[in-house]
């Protein structure tokens, strides 16, 4: 991650404000996720993350930043000071930062898909034409209907 200020108009911080980080380029995707870690993660229905290239995000006030290992691959970043979630690594993405949605300040652009669809809240529809993916992977083109549940 690089030092200095973004130029996107994108920043996240966390509630307290003890972490932020700054955007120097575009999201290079926004997506909305419903499985059952993003689930119990955000306490939502899913949760909406907002991809970057890593060495595009700065992060200042790192002192109160924690790490939880989640998975193998996933290493989940919050702060200690008020439990906000801040940014996610996946070390199958190396060059990729994930960021919370809902901790963006600025306009990302609108999610572009669904995915884990198989494991989404039973009581949530689905109530929009983007494309969906689901199966074990996620990642599977899923032929899910239009307000689902």
């Amino acid at each position: 991650m690089m030092d200095g200020t973004g130029a996107t108009g994108l920043s996240v911080r966390c509630y307290c404000a003890a972490v932020s980080i700054a955007a120097s380029a575009a999201p290079k995707s926004v997506v909305n996720c419903h499985c059952g870690q993003c689930r119990r993660l955000s306490g939502a229905a899913f949760s909406t993350w907002v991809s970057f290239p890593r060495s595009a995000l700065a992060v200042t006030g790192r002192e109160p930043l924690s790490a939880f290992q989640a998975t193998a691959n996933v290493r989940r970043h919050f702060c200690r000071n008020c439990g906000s979630h801040v940014f996610t690594e996946d070390l199958r993405l190396p060059q990729i930062l994930g960021v919370p949605a809902g901790a963006l300040e600025g306009q990302p652009p609108p999610p572009s898909a669904h995915y884990f669809v198989d494991d989404k809240a039973a009581w949530h529809g689905l109530c929009d034409d983007l494309p969906r993916f689901g199966g074990e992977s996620g990642m599977v083109p899923a032929t899910t209907p239009r307000d689902s549940r």
